[in-house]
C-alpha cells in the first residue's frame, strides 16, 4: 500500500489500493466514519437503552403503583416494545456492518469497484437505520422510563393525555429487566466486536 502522511488517512484511501476505502472516501455519506467507529456508538445506544432497568428500579412508590403488581422491572408495559424495537434495530443494523467489514478483508485487494459499491450501500442504509432510526427509538423509550421520575403528577398527567396508556400491559410477556439486560449484553458484544476490527480505533 502507497501511504502518505500518517494524519492523512484521506489522501492514504485515494492512493493505497483498497478499492473499498477510495470509494469511501470520494463518495457522499451522512455517516462518513468507519465501520468500527459505528459499532462504538451503536454499543453507546445500546448502553443508554439498558437505562431503562435503574430507571425502572428507583421510580417512587407512586409510579411504582401504576404498573401490574407494582413491579416495573417485571411488568411489560407498551413501551417496553419500543425498546425491544430499539434493540432488535440496533443488532440487526450491526450484524450487516460485520457482514460488510468481513467481506471487504475477505475480498481485498481483488474488490471490484461494482462490489465496493454494493457493500458501501449496504453500509450506508445500515449506518442510517442503526444510528438514526434506532437512535430515535431508544431515546424515545428511555424518555418514557424517565417520565416516571419528573413526579407522580407529571407522570400521571402524560399517561392520561396519551390516547393509549404507553404503561399498559401487554399480552406478551417480555419484562423491562429482560430487555434492559439484553441490551447491556448486546452492547458488551458490539463494542468488543468493533474495536476488534479495528484495533487502533480509528
Amino acid at each position: 500500500m502507497t501511504s502518505t502522511e500518517p494524519d492523512d488517512p484521506i489522501a492514504d484511501a485515494l492512493l493505497g489500493d483498497s478499492t473499498y476505502e477510495r470509494l469511501r472516501v470520494q463518495r457522499y455519506a451522512l455517516i462518513k466514519r468507519r465501520i468500527p467507529q459505528k459499532l462504538v456508538w451503536q454499543s453507546g445506544l445500546l448502553l443508554a437503552l439498558a437505562l431503562v432497568v435503574p430507571l425502572a428500579a428507583t421510580y417512587p412508590a407512586a409510579v411504582r403503583a401504576a404498573f401490574p403488581g407494582g413491579d416495573p422491572l417485571w411488568s411489560s408495559p407498551l413501551v417496553v416494545w419500543a425498546g425491544v424495537y430499539a434493540g432488535g434495530i440496533e443488532l440487526g443494523t450491526a450484524a450487516c456492518l460485520v457482514a460488510v467489514a468481513v467481506v471487504r478483508r475477505r475480498r481485498e485487494p481483488q474488490l471490484s469497484e461494482a462490489e465496493a459499491r454494493t457493500l458501501l450501500n449496504v453500509e450506508d442504509v445500515a449506518s442510517m437505520f442503526g444510528l438514526a432510526t434506532g437512535g430515535f427509538a431508544v431515546l424515545l423509550t428511555v424518555g418514557f422510563f424517565a417520565l416516571g421520575h419528573a413526579g407522580p403528577e407529571t407522570f400521571a398527567a402524560v399517561v392520561e393525555s396519551a390516547p393509549r396508556n404507553p404503561f399498559q400491559p401487554t399480552g406478551v410477556p417480555v419484562p423491562v429487566i429482560a430487555v434492559g439486560a439484553g441490551a447491556a449484553v448486546s452492547a458488551l458484544v458490539v463494542y468488543s466486536v468493533g474495536r476488534h476490527l479495528d484495533p487502533t480505533g480509528r
